[in-house]
This record gives structure tokens, sequence and C-alpha cells, in this order.
């Protein structure tokens, strides 16, 4: 500010910046440590508090510490003397303006003779029993303030001598309260007869009187002060508990019968006033009022204020006076005076004009001369005060229009959110918060301890939910802002904010606090939580209102919503989204005067507040805003055809949840207003049929036939009879998924909830609003759908939740295991399918992607029936809208999806395109982004800001962005966005529309997709601030790095984006290059010019500095550690297909590329090893993508292929050339760490080779270590979801042929037949296995699959090299060899039981107690437990030494499962690899492939096992063993054994029959074999 600080009289009332000019100015201290005490936040209050150690410990030099501390003691001394000397008082907080010039006494003589402001109304006493009452109560009062005094411990500070207004005049039910030691400050006395005097008793000497000592001294008083009020025609007040010296002091009187006390007013009035006068007398005096006194922190204390208003109406007195006989006490009896007084208010005292014999004559005749006088001041000024009220401003109205914008109602407010800031509630008050449940509350500050307990939150939670919070809650720095959006549950609930503790929280942390102390250790946070709340990546600016809601006054300047307005007004840049609504005047004017301390705000203070409207007309006000288009009761479906009301505070709990009622949009006011429904029906209409998402308006209005009905398409039935089938199954699973595939734009999800519609009355319905909620947490709220206000599991009704395009499709299976496990965690039955899951995704291929089982597609193409119901509809809408030619989404739809309307409507609407112009750059980033990134906008504020629109200069009525825009206004619509916070955005109104406006701009004005990327990128203002800004980022990285993925849904696997896949060569490096710049921190931007370097362009320099570029941005994160092996893996590669007739290699680019294949190996391996680190993976940029997290193979691929190409330049060379026959033995050898490099050791190539030799030697260890990775993971692991099953077939053959290649070399398959012989050596023998994989658990399990040709005999061949090497090592333990050949036999009896060379059963359990004797003393691998399962497994009570260990065999496969697959197990689970069947021996083992020869060949294969329905079929029921077992809550367990009990644990494979909480029940299931441990399938509770 410009002008000059003036340093406020009061040291409470300095701010930390005149702190800063005393300590500057005044003590002459460095500027240097003023600044610190400024960024310590030191205000007056603090400065207070601070002792010269607090003073260093801010970084203050011992000198300047000392000279503030003395020189503010000094200034406390001189205060106090020179305030004792003029008022007699002590305030050790006040300083007199002229201080800092001259120290000045002021004396009594000096001191105003009377001013009813400044001193109290003292009243005198003329009869002697009068004056020996008042020296009895001075000197009690004198007592008490003297015991105050020591009772003070010497650490407590001092309460600062605070004023306040007294309670309204002449009201009975107004939220005041007083707080202790405040200063009352009587308003203006007599002198216009209608603002009342005030007279102030403590009536404190209560100890020793008797109830009616008490009641009789006070109506003594009371009937004495009224009289004197009613005969000077004045309004008065007179305080009980509120002491005279100090003057106005607040302390109150504790209380414990108000009816007494106003029983006994009433009834000892008739012995005060003559029978004459009685009437008159009860007219003027009201009944005794008690005001509540709180402590110094704002809670309740059992003291009240005692007050009694007179009010002496010219109507009830005319010319009337008024005598009184007081009634005196005289040895403990009370009776009646002899004789009558006649007070009179005589300035600031009561005057008995009776009281002295020798004068009573004249003051009586004196005061009849004047009575017509102050009979006609008293007519004049009621007749004034009237004409006062008349003109208070229609206050109604303007708080319409502060509170919503000039608008009709809170539905279509010009705010988006509401922020409301309150105070200390009065129980009278509550009943008229209704209000408050109607607004949009984003948050409430609340600064009333006891709201949780008797204020208004406990109003607002009776009917609404609201989350309670402290501020500290929002300044977590360890939390990003959308961690602390999704913990808080912000948006979705609104945030009650406790900002001076809670009296209902019994700890320290939660204490309220004094002003003084808030001041010191509270004000820091609430001004961070503000900062937080004002962010403009929060709430839009300019599109909430902070609402100061005053229901108490504000005394002390210090009071911490005084502090809390000032935050906000600095933020908020002044009062334009501040609205402060006070309850009375008086708290107002009081709030007013405490602002105005600071800053000259009067006239901005006034044209943004409310004071003239009392709580009951605020609330009446904005309820008649309330939402015109909400049915006032919301109805479920409920057994029986019945209904339930779904309440207002139970609906607040389904954040997650969009909830379909069977009622909904019935029964709203819109609809009653035959004025503004029709205009809302078309504004409903001209939105949907434009682009924007169809709303349950749009099917009301076609069921209540105000259209005609709504267009059904062809699947729409087949959809419906699916779901409805689905419900009735007669072996229900709890929850079900439906998938409805459809081409974007095509009107996928209208169909879906135009089921959703038409089921509302069948099905509990619900719509999943926002995908990054937490599964856990939606499949909680699914389930309290389904029981709400539900007696019994027979009563239940099904939920029909959509699910709108999740990005991976695997994560429906996800929410439904998620659905199902919130079930099992309930203590509930069900006895059909209770959850049915439509999931509506895009994909460009919907009819291959409706192969899955319950799949229904929907395509780019209208049959003739749905083309003839478009025309039909468009008649309509062109004889009910007069715009519709700028239905461009209907209009689309309507011409199935032609190519050529859409071109030609484009090219309209684009002529005279301005490349330069914002608006056209704007609609050219949204068509870049809606083209390429699902679901991308750019926030409306954002797009405002970018064309310069502004909302301060016109508020409620600014130049929309429709207004803007123009013609291209049309292209484009408004969407809400859910996932980052709450906010309105922008986007082209189809997708079909954006492609083509690229097209156009390309081809009609030069703008490519490379320039509009570059210039999106370049554009700052989009990625400074703002809300929006997140998820723009977050869309921008999409669109320059996401590949298309089969796995996900895509149609194809992309190289790169699809945006960079459309660029020409020569733009992508340019795009990706600005695209790193602009995020420095996306590593796989960088990632994508390293890719791009190396497959596109082959300059594998540039390629290998993205990708170190990429390292060093995540360094542990094992996609970028494979980039940087691929790099360079490829330029081998190159090299080797650029030099295919190469011969020989150089020795110069053998050395550079053998150092490439040892960095790419490295590479790979360290890829490998991050792949176990979990966290690594997490993309920081993408947080909100809900895609399931996978395990990284790639490092394993590639470790192999480098390894291929190591051996491919290995045979270039002198030692090892391909053309030599011989020297490939010496190159196995050497590759395998058992031989050295042949030839001339001072050979150039052998020298380059030694240098190598460490990665070399150990080339095929390494390379069989990835390939036996391999085979683990696909054969023991199975995927989740068809499209991932797919992607790894194709990894599967690719290993296969490098695996070909491998064994070419190094397991001598291409013998001569003539040296057969050979193989019947050990050696041959493992190299024959190794390369039929059968040296590997896993790989023998692969015979299994029934794409394995010949299967049976080579099994058969395998069985003999295995007997041949047992064979011929007796004495070795050979593990690994017993368990593989045990294996061998369970398969070859699986593909041809009638193999004569099976071993016997007993031989092969005899052969696996002997490996389980070996491998008991370090149990490392699950293989041996696995096949004691198999093997030992009990095949009835009756158990043998093996069977009575199976407990423990269980246990250790579960264990060693954890140690060697659990971390590959993120996108997989363990395969079944074999079922117990009823057989005995060798037979009870049956395999995947044996039960699924029942299927028929029309089934679909997948879809049988994951139904269930496999279990269904008669011959499977046939050929596997039902066990029965004991459930405990989820967990299984079998009983064997009649003497000696064994409990075998097994995992069920779909827990939802089963219940929680330690419920015991009884079930069959069928049992699989896992390598994880044996799978209950098909659990049935008996």
């Amino acid at each position: 500010m410009s002008e000059q600080v003036i340093l406020p009289e009061m040291t409470q009332d300095w701010t930390k910046e005149h702190v800063k000019k005393w300590v500057t100015e005044d003590l002459k201290v460095d500027e240097k440590y003023g600044q610190i005490l400024l960024n310590e936040e030191v205000t007056g209050l603090v400065l207070q508090e601070l002792t010269e150690k607090d003073l260093r410990d801010m970084g203050l030099p011992r000198g300047p510490a000392l000279l503030i501390k003395r020189g503010y003691d000094k200034l406390i001394n001189i205060s106090l003397e020179s305030h004792n000397q003029d008022s007699g008082q002590s305030d050790p907080t006040k300083i007199s303006k002229q201080e800092h010039t001259k120290k000045s006494k002021v004396t009594k003589k000096e001191k105003p003779a009377s001013s009813n402001i400044e001193h109290d109304l003292i009243e005198s006493r003329d009869t002697k029993e009068q004056e020996g009452n008042l020296a009895e109560e001075n000197a009690t009062e004198a007592g008490a303030a003297t015991k105050g005094t020591k009772g003070r411990g010497k650490g407590t500070p001092k309460t600062a001598q605070v004023t306040c207004l007294p309670y309204p005049f002449d009201e009975f039910h107004d939220s005041r309260c007083y707080v202790e030691h405040h200063i009352i400050q009587p308003e203006t006395g007599p002198l216009n007869l209608i603002d009342p005097v005030h007279e102030f008793k403590a009536l404190t000497d209560t100890n020793t009187a008797t109830e009616k000592d008490i009641h009789m001294k006070l109506s003594n008083e009371a009937f004495r002060f009224a009289a004197a009020c009613m005969n000077a025609r004045t309004n008065g007040t007179i305080h009980f508990g509120v002491k005279d010296k100090p003057h106005g002091e607040i302390v109150g009187i504790s209380v414990t019968n108000k009816s007494a006390i106003i029983d006994h007013f009433n009834r000892i009035i008739n012995q005060y006033f003559d029978d004459s006068h009685v009437k008159e007398a009860k007219q003027c005096i009201r009944e005794p009022r008690f005001v509540q006194v709180l402590q110094q922190n704002n809670t309740t204390s059992d003291r009240f204020v005692i007050e009694v208003d007179v009010i002496p109406r010219h109507s009830v007195c005319k010319s009337k006076y008024f005598y009184i006989t007081l009634q005196n006490e005289k040895e403990g009896k009370w009776r009646q005076s002899k004789e009558h007084s006649l007070f009179l208010r005589d300035g600031a005292r009561s005057k008995d004009l009776l009281a002295n014999a020798r004068e009573k004559d004249a003051d009586f005749k004196a005061y009849l001369l004047s009575l017509d006088a102050i009979v006609a001041s008293r007519k004049e000024a009621e007749e004034e005060y009237g004409v006062k009220a008349n003109k208070k401003e229609k206050e109604g109205l303007k708080l319409v229009k502060l509170l919503i914008g000039s608008r009709d109602s809170l539905d279509n407010s010009y705010y988006g959110w509401y922020i409301l800031v309150t105070n200390k509630c009065h129980p009278n008050q509550t009943k008229h918060l209704e209000f408050l449940k109607e607004m949009k509350l984003f948050a409430v500050l609340e600064f009333d301890p006891e709201s949780v307990i008797k204020g208004v939150a406990k109003v607002y939670k009776e009917s609404r939910v609201a989350n309670l919070h402290f501020p500290n809650q929002y300044t977590e720095k360890t939390n990003t802002l959308r961690e602390t959006i999704s913990t808080l549950n912000l948006y979705e609930q609104p945030s009650w904010v406790f900002c001076n503790g809670r009296s209902d929280l019994k700890t320290d942390t939660a204490k309220p606090l004094e002003p003084h102390l808030w001041q010191k250790e509270r004000a820091s946070e609430v001004r961070k939580l503000i900062c937080f709340l004002t962010d403009e990546n929060i709430m839009t600016r300019g599109k909430f209102l902070v609402v100061f809601l005053l229901l108490s006054s504000v005394e002390s300047p210090g009071d911490p919503l005084i502090e809390t307005f000032w935050a906000f007004y600095q933020a908020l840049k002044g009062m334009e989204n501040i609205l402060c609504i006070s309850v009375n005047s008086q708290i107002y004017q009081q709030w007013k005067d405490r602002l105005q301390t600071r800053l000259t705000i009067a006239d901005e203070l006034s044209n943004h507040s409310i004071s003239t409207l009392n709580l009951e007309q605020i609330n009446n006000t904005i309820l008649k805003l309330k939402s015109v288009i909400q049915s006032s009761k919301r109805f479920l479906p409920t057994y029986g055809s019945a209904s339930v009301i779904l309440e207002k505070k139970e609906e607040d709990t389904f954040t997650a949840l969009e909830i379909l009622c069977e009622n909904e949009c019935r029964d709203t006011d819109i609809e009653k207003d035959g004025k503004k429904f029709p205009e809302f029906r078309k504004s409903k209409e001209e939105n949907f049929y434009r682009g924007g998402k169809v709303s349950w308006w749009n099917f009301y209005f076609s069921s209540e036939n105000y259209s005609s009905t709504f267009v059904k398409r062809d699947c729409y039935e087949n959809l419906n009879t699916l779901i409805e089938c689905l419900a009735e199954s007669p072996k229900p699973i709890f929850a079900k998924i439906i998938n409805l595939f459809h081409h974007p734009g095509c009107g996928g999800t209208t169909l879906a909830m135009h089921i959703l519609w038409d089921l509302k009355k069948k099905f509990r319905c619900a719509v999943l609003k926002n995908k990054a909620t937490d599964f856990t947490e939606i499949g909680e709220q699914v389930i309290n759908l389904i029981t709400y206000k539900t007696a019994k599991h027979q009563e239940y009704i099904p939920v029909l939740l959509l699910v709108d395009d999740f990005e991976d499709p695997e994560n429906i299976c996800i929410l439904q295991n998620a659905i199902n496990s919130s079930f099992a965690e309930k203590d509930f039955r069900y006895e059909k399918t209770l959850v049915i899951i439509l999931n509506c995704m895009r994909s460009q291929n919907p009819e291959l992607s409706a192969k899955l089982t319950d799949s229904v597609a929907l395509k780019y193409q209208l049959s003739l029936k749905e083309q003839r119901a478009f025309e039909a509809k468009l008649t309509e809408i062109e004889k009910q809208h007069k715009n519709c030619e700028n239905f461009y989404s209907f209009m689309i739809m309507k011409s199935s999806f032609q190519k050529a309307y859409v071109e030609n409507v484009v090219k309209n609407i684009l002529k005279g395109y301005d490349v330069d112009s914002r608006e056209g750059k704007l609609i050219s980033f949204l068509a870049l982004l809606n083209s390429f990134v699902t679901d991308s906008t750019i926030s409306m504020s954002q797009c405002e800001l970018y064309l310069g629109i502004t909302h301060t200069k016109t508020p409620w009525e600014p130049e929309t962005l429709e207004d803007k825009m123009g013609t291209y206004s049309t292209l484009i619509i408004k969407t809400e966005v859910a996932e980052y916070g709450r906010y309105t955005g922008v986007r082209i109104i189809h997708r079909l529309i954006a492609e083509y406006c690229l097209k156009e701009l390309e081809k009609s004005y030069q703008l490519d997709k490379s320039k509009i990327a570059l210039e999106l990128l370049h554009e700052k203002l989009f990625y400074v601030s703002g809300i929006g800004r997140d998820k723009f980022q977050h869309d921008v990285q999409t669109l320059l790095v996401t590949r298309q993925r089969k796995e996900y849904g895509d149609e194809t696997d992309t190289l790169f984006s699809p945006l960079i896949e459309a660029l020409p060569n020569k733009n992508i490096e340019k795009v990706l290059k600005e695209g790193s710049v602009r995020f420095p921190q996306n590593a796989f931007i960088c990632q994508a010019l390293a890719r791009y370097f190396y497959i596109k362009k082959k300059n594998f320099d540039t390629a290998l500095h993205w990708a170190n570029q990429a390292k060093k941005i995540a360094p542990k994160n094992s996609y970028i550690s494979d980039t940087l092996g691929q790099v360079y893996k490829s330029e081998i590669k190159w090299w080797l297909d650029q030099n295919q007739t190469c011969r020989q290699i150089t020795v110069n680019h053998l050395t550079y590329y053998l150092e490439a294949a040892a960095k790419a190996a490295k590479a790979f391996k360290e890829s490998q090893n991050q792949n176990d680190c979990k966290d690594s993976e997490i993309e920081a940029w993408s947080l909100q993508k809900r895609k399931y997290d996978m395990y990284n193979t790639a490092g394993f691929l590639g470790e192999i292929e480098v390894g291929l190409y190591t051996i491919q330049i290995l045979q270039l060379t002198p030692f090892f050339h391909k053309e030599n026959e011989s020297t490939k033995k010496a190159m196995v050898q050497f590759l395998s760490g058992t031989g050295s490099i042949p030839g001339d050791p001072k050979n150039e190539y052998h020298l380059t080779l030694v240098n190598f030799k460490p990665y070399l030697q150990n080339l095929q260890a390494d390379m069989k270590n990835c390939f036996d990775f391999f085979v683990d993971y696909m054969v023991l692991l199975k995927t989740r979801s068809i499209q991932k099953e797919i992607v790894e077939t194709v990894l599967s053959h690719k290993v296969s042929r490098c695996f070909k290649k491998y064994t070419e070399l190094f397991c001598h398959l291409g013998v001569d037949p003539l040296q057969r012989q050979e193989l019947l050596h050990e050696e041959s023998c493992r190299q024959s296995l190794e390369a039929l994989r059968a040296d590997r658990f896993s790989g023998l399990l692969e015979y299994l699959s029934p794409n394995h040709k010949n299967a049976a005999n080579i099994m058969e061949d395998i069985m003999n090299k295995y007997h041949l090497l047992l064979q011929q090592n007796p004495k070795k333990k050979l593990i690994k060899e017993k368990q593989n050949f045990i294996l061998a036999n369970i398969i070859l009896s699986c593909l041809k039981p009638n193999s004569k060379l099976i071993q016997p059963f007993n031989v092969l359990k005899k052969q696996l107690h002997e490996v389980l004797q070996l491998v008991e003393s370090a149990p490392q691998y699950p293989e041996p437990y696995f096949l004691a399962c198999l093997l030992f497994w009990p095949e009835d009570q009756e158990l043998d030494q093996d069977s009575k260990l199976m407990e423990k065999y269980v246990s250790s496969l579960t264990r060693s499962f954890g140690r060697h697959y659990r971390h590959m197990c993120r996108s997989k689970q363990a395969s079944t690899l074999f079922y117990l069947g009823k057989s005995k021996g060798l037979n009870s083992i049956v395999h995947k492939a044996e039960i699924e020869q029942y299927f028929s060949k029309e089934q679909n294969t997948n879809s049988l096992w994951q139904s269930g329905d496999v279990w269904k079929i008669k011959e499977v029921k046939e050929l596997l063993r039902r066990l029965t077992g004991q459930a405990i809550g989820k967990q299984i367990c079998i009983y064997y054994g009649t003497k000696e009990k064994i409990r075998i644990p097994v995992r069920s494979v779909y827990s939802a029959p089963l219940r929680s909480g330690g419920n015991i029940e009884t079930v069959t299931f069928y049992l699989g074999f896992s390598i994880e441990g044996p799978l209950a399938y098909d659990i049935e509770v008996i």
C-alpha cells in the first residue's frame, strides 16, 4: 500500500507488518531482522508471548533480541501507566496513539466529565438501605477480583480486555453469547431515548445468600432501574453478572433454575408498582433473559448473564409517571419499604426524586413541568425510528444476486462450489440451517469447537454426509495434489475442517485455543489450508464463492475469523468472490469495525455483505433457490415389487456410484413450471443431439411422451435378454460380466444407459462415476447398495452396474473379484446372481472383441431398421428445434457414419480458418487431442484464459466461450471431468469430427499434425497452473508416448503412439524433442526418441544418447533399461543384416560389436532384476491410468536375441567360422565355459576375444537361464484375460524360434545316424533332454498341451533317457532328474495310460520319498512338494506314512512358490495343472485336456472354464472326485485320518459362497493342483 502504515492503538491488533515497522522504524533495528519477524509471522499477539530466547531461536543476535524485548516491555509499562491514569483499569496491550511521539500524562481532572459510550451509567443510592446494599456488593466484587488475580498462574498470559456489544435489545431468540472477561461497551444513552441505557450488576455475593435473597436483590435492582427508565421514557437494559469494576467485565452468574427466577419476577412485580400501574409495568418490562457465557476458548460454561429490557412505549405510558416501592432486608427478612420512590434516569444514574426531604417538592414539580416534553420526545423518537426501519434495504434480492449470480436456482448457479466459513452457533439457530444442505459445499471452515455436539456440523450431519478434518491434513508434504484429493475424498463429500479444535475429541491436538494461542499455534496451518483451497488446480478461479456465515459476534481483534478473512481476501485479491452474511446488524457492525482496524474496505465489504436479514429469513430465502430438477424423494426397488426411499445421507456415501432411481426425474419442481420446463427440455435435448453425453432426462422425455420413443439399437434386445437371463441363472455366481464392445462415438454408452433406464424397476441400477476409485471401495459400495434397507438375503435385488470404458480389459475382471471379495467379507448369503457388470468398452474391432462369452458388438454402421428409426426421429426434431442443422452428432449417426457428410460439415465450418487466431488454434489443439487420446479435454477455465475471457469486469454475465469461438462453437461441447477433481472440460463433439478437422486443416490450410503438436507443446499457459492442468498434461504425454496394445483391447500393436505413427519421419524428431523439453522428467519421451532413432533412422549413436537420458531420469525402471539394451542389440542386428555376404569380420568390427553385445546383455540383465521391484514401474505422469501392472519379460527375450547375434558374429571369425564344422564344437565348449579360445594366442582375433571372455564364456548359461524363465513363466502361470493370452502365444512362438536356433548349436541334434550310439553317453543324453525342454519341470508339463503333436511318443523317449541317466549314476543324488522322471511318468500316464514304460505307482512313491528326504534339510524349490501332493494325497480316511505329512508338504509348497514365483504374479496366477479324479493311483491324476475332451466343438472353451459351466457337464462329474471339507470363514480345510487327524489347507478359487467372520460351514468341492498349492473349485455349502 502506498499510504503510510499507522500502528493500531492496541498491540494485540498489530499485524506482522506493524511489528516489522515498529522494530525497524521505532527501535531502529536492522531491516533484515525485521524481515525475519515478518517471515516468522510475528503479530502483536505473538510478540507479547515471545521471550528473548524465542527471538534468538528465530535467528536474531542477542543485541537486537534484547532491544526488542526490553523495548516492548517499556512500551507496555508506559501504556499501563497512561491507561491506569485514564481509566483506573489495567490493560497491558493498549497503547495510546501519541506514545510514539511523546509521553503524556492524563489526570483525572483532564478526563471528560461524562460519556455514555466510554463510561458506565452508574446508579446513585439516596436511601440508607440502598447505600448499605451497594457497599456490600462492591466489597464482594473487589474480593472476587482479587481472588481471580491470585488464582492465575505465573505462566498464564493475561487475558486481553476485548470489548463486545451487548445482546440485541428486546430479542430473546438471538444466537448471541458472551465471552468471559470481555467488556460490554454500552450503546448511546438516553440522548435519543431509543438506544438503550445500560447498568451493570455483578451479583456475585451468592455464596451465603439464600435463593430468596438472590431473587429479591435481582428484582429490587431490576424494578428500580425499570421505573427510572419508564419515567425518563428511555429504553434500557440492566445486566446481572457483569462487573462494575472493571467497568462492564463479563463474569456471569451460575444459574440452576431459570424458571424459578422468571416466576419470582412475574409474581413480585405487583409488590413494586401501584395496582393502577401494574399493567403498564408488565407491558414495558420484559422477563429476564439468560445469555450463555462462553469460556475464552469458545466452549460453554455453566454461567449466564441475566438481563432485563425496559421499553416504555408512548402508547403504553402516555403521560403517566410511575412510583415504586422497594423491598428492604432486615434481620434476614424482606419487607416492603414504607415510603414510595420516584426514580428518574439522570445522565448516568438513577435518581430518586423523593429521597431528599428538602428538595423533593421542587424536584417533583420540575419533573411534572418537563413531563409533557419528555412524552413528546418519546413519541417523536418512536416515529423517527419507524421511518428508519422502513428504509431497510430489501436484502433478500441482494442475497440471491450475490449467492448465485442473478440466476434462478442453485441448479444453474454462477458458482460451481461454495466454501463456508462459520463461527459459534447458538442452539436457537440450528432450526434455521436447512439451507446449507442445499448448497454445493466443497469445504466448511468451522471455528466452533462444539459444532459436532450442538452446532452447525451436528445439524448438517443429521441428513447429509461430511468428512471431518483438521487443517494439517491438507498440508501433508509427502502427498501429491492428486493423493490429497483421493485421500480426503474431495469433490465427492464436503470437507468439514475444524480450525480451532474439537471439544468432542479429548486430545491435546484437538483442544480449542484462546485467540492469542491460536495465532501462535494454528494460524499458519489455516493459512496453508486456505492456500490449498484457493489453488487454481483445485478451484476454478472466479467460479467458487467463499461465504462467511457470522452466527455470533466477532469481538476480539485477534479472533481467528478475522485472520481467516484476510487470508481469503489476499488469496482472492479482494472480495469479488467473498460473501459475508451476518445474522443481525450488530454482528455486522462489529465485524466491520474489527476489519477496519487493518484496512479500509467499507464500501467493498458493504457491497458483498448481508446484515439486515435474520437467520430465519436467510434460510427461507436460500431454500427458495434449492434444486428444481431433483425429485423430492428418491426410490429404489425392493422385494415384492415394492419400493424403499433412498435417503439423501445414504446416497452421499455412494461416492463412486451414480445411482439411477425408480422415479428418476419424476415429481420435480421444474416439470410443474409450464414456462421453464419446455426451455429446460429443449436445452437437454440440444446438448445430447449436438454430441453431449446422454442424460437420464433424455430417456424421461421419451417415457413421458414429451418426445417420441427413444431410438432402440438392434442389439438392444440381445443385451437386455442376456442381462435378464444371467440374473435368473439356475446356478448363480455372485457377480457376472456382460461386455458391450463398440466403436468410439457410435452410441455405445447411450445404449448401455438406455438398458439401465428400462431395467431400473427390476434392478438397482448404478453407473461407476470415477474409474480411478479404488476397486475395494467400489466393491463395498456395490454391496451396500444391494443390502440397503433389506432385512434378509431373500429380499436382495440385483445391482446392474454400468462401467464405461476401462483402459485395460483385465480391470473389469479385477473389479469383479473385488466385488466378490467385498461380499465374502460380509456375513451374507445369496441365492441368485446379485451383481451384473455391464462393461461398455471402446474397441477398434467390436465384432472380434465380442467373440468373448456374454458379449455384444455395436459398430459404425446402422441397419435399415435403425436408419428408419433415425429418420423418424429427425422429422420430430425438425419440428421442435430451430437449429437442428447443428446437431452434428445426431446427424452423423443418422447418416450411418458416412465420411462424406462429416467431411462436408467440417469443410463448411472451417471455411476462412485463421491459422493465427487463438480460436482457430484452440480448435486445432482439441482436434489433435480428441483424435488420438480417449476422453481427452481441455478445462473450460484454461480455454477461457487462453482466449482472454475474464469474469471480473462484468460479473455473472461475462463473455461466454461460445460467443468467443463464433462459428467454431458448433464443433465443441462441454463435459464434466471427474477423474482429476471435478471440473468442466471442453472437447470436440465427435471423434470423427476431430479426425476430419485434422485432415481439412492439413489439406486446405497446410497445418499438419506436427505443427499443431509443436504449437500445443509451446503454449505455456496450459502447463503453468489452473484446474484441469494435470489431466491436460497427462493427455499430452499420452499423445506422445502411449502405444496401442492388443492386450489392452487395441486393434493392433504399434511401435509408437498413434500420433507419432501418423507423422512423417522428418517431423517425428521435432515433436518428440519438443516434448522432452516440455516434460523434462518424463523418461518415456526420451525412450520414444531412442526407439525412433534406432528403429526408424538407424542412427544408433543418437539413439544411445536418448536412451541414456531416459536412464538418468528413471534409473530403476525395467522398461527403460530394456530400451538401452535394445539400442545396442539393434545396432548389432543392423550390421549383421547389412553384411549377410560377409565371410570374415574385421578386428575393429569384432571389438565394437562384442562390446555392444556385452553392454546389451548387461542392460537386459538389469531390466530383469529391476522387474522384481514393482515400485520402479510406476509412471509418474500416469498415476490415474487404470492399467494392471505387467511383469516385463522383454529383458529376457532381449538377452536371448543378443546372445544369438553374438554367436553369428563369432561365426565370422577365423576360430569359429560357420563354414568350418570342426570349429563348432570348440565354440560350444568356449561359450559353455568348458573350453578355451583355439588358435594362436598372439593372433589379433584371439586377443580381442580374450577381452570379452567373462561375457562369452557365460553366454550359453545366461541364455539357458532365460529360456528356463520363459518355460516356467508360461507353463506354471496363466494370464487372467484372453487378450493377454493371445499376446503371450505370440511371444511363445518367438521364444520357440530362438530356442530352436539355440539347440542347433548347443544340443548336437544334427548328428549322423551312424553315430547314434553316442547318444547313449550321458552328456548327449542331457543335451537331447535340453533340446526337448524336458530337462525342466515346467518343460515336461508343456507336453500336456493339446497343441503338442506326437506328445506321447516323445514322452516315452524322454522316459527312456531319464531311465538311462538314473541307471548310469546310481550313487549320485540326481534330485532334479529323479523328480523329472516321476513327473514324466505322471504325464505319460495322462497321455498314454497303457504305455509299458510307466513305472508302478508304488515305485514312483518310493522314488519321491527318496527325493523328499534329500531336500528335507534345505527346502528351496516347490517341485518335490507338488509331486508329493499328487502322489501322496489320501485316497480315503486311512493314512499311510506319506499321507500323514501332507499338511507339511502343502505348507512347504506354498512357501517355496512365494520365494520363486510370487513376484511374477502381477497379471498372472498359478495354473491348475491337474485335478483329482475318482480313480486310484496314477489314474486319479486328471489333466485339463482330459476334461476338455467332453466339450463340444461349438462351445467356447475359455467361457466354460470362466463361467464355471464346466462343472455341470455330466462326464466331468463322473470323472472327478468331489471332496468334503470345512470352511472357517473363507479358509477351507480337509480333515483326514481315523485315529490321528491331519488338517490340509486348500485355497478357494472362487470364495463367494463362503462367509467371513469365522463362520464354520461344511462344503464340497473339486480339487485342483497348482504349483502354489491345492485349489478348491465349484464350492458348495452343504
